[in-house]
């Protein structure tokens, strides 16, 4: 697999909005076509030299360019986080440098797949799904989502989701754990023959749930997919 070259790019921020009381939506527009990515990867941004870069995974899909999208939970610890959430606003510039990591899905390598997300682990993994929906001439390629999220007030993007679950080759399966218990390895059931699984999400679900897969599935190792951010 060839990945994108890493460039540093402008790009102009478009739209954003707020999804949950934790969550915020942004759509920025390239300003040149260098930047490229593949679905599931992330991004560095910062608004100008006196901030410190902010790592954010891509949740549109390639095909979008020169517009992508982030989602943001909210957090004043980074200040780059802090700035996109208090004071960004359309029209504002920013810098972004990337494409980084290496955990990426190829329609053509991975043509059963399974998504298991939690919390803000959605987004790279929504780029992957979107980037199925968005080719309809895949046609034997299935996705199944396996999304955790709190409580229905927590649920973010429900739209999206919404939408993706209509397409025939995707299914959405949404777990709230305040009510249904935390998702593990063991409740990840699909028709798939020998699919791949991404997962993205709070370390003990990665942990847990990679684990399980690896011995309690006995999947094979290049099967699971996942990238420690801690």
């Amino acid at each position: 697999m060839i990945f994108p070259v890493q460039t540093e790019v402008k790009a102009i921020l478009r739209d954003v909005k707020e999804e949950t009381h934790l969550t915020k939506w942004f759509r920025f527009e390239l300003q040149d076509d260098s930047f490229h990515f593949l679905p599931g990867q992330w991004l560095d941004l910062r608004p100008d030299d006196s901030f410190p870069w902010g790592g954010y995974s891509m949740m549109s899909s390639p095909s979008e360019l020169p517009y992508l999208e982030l989602g943001l939970r909210k957090g004043k610890s980074h200040p780059t986080t802090g700035w996109l959430f208090e004071e960004a606003k359309k029209g504002d510039s920013v810098m972004i440098h990337g494409p980084g990591g290496r955990t990426v899905y190829d329609p053509s390598l991975h043509q059963e797949s399974v998504l298991v997300m939690g919390g803000i682990g959605v987004t790279p993994l929504l780029s992957m799904a979107r980037t199925l929906h968005e080719n309809k001439e895949l046609k034997n390629n299935k996705i199944a989502i396996f999304n955790s999220v709190k409580s229905e007030e927590e649920w973010s993007f429900k739209n999206l989701f919404c939408k993706l679950d209509e397409d025939e080759r995707i299914v959405v399966k949404t777990i709230f754990s305040h009510n249904e218990g935390h998702l593990t390895w063991n409740s990840i059931h699909v028709p798939f023959k020998d699919p791949h699984y991404f997962l993205c999400g709070p370390p003990s679900m990665i942990e847990e749930i990679s684990q399980g897969l690896l011995k309690g599935k006995a999947v094979p190792r290049d099967h699971v997919h996942f990238e420690k951010w801690w």
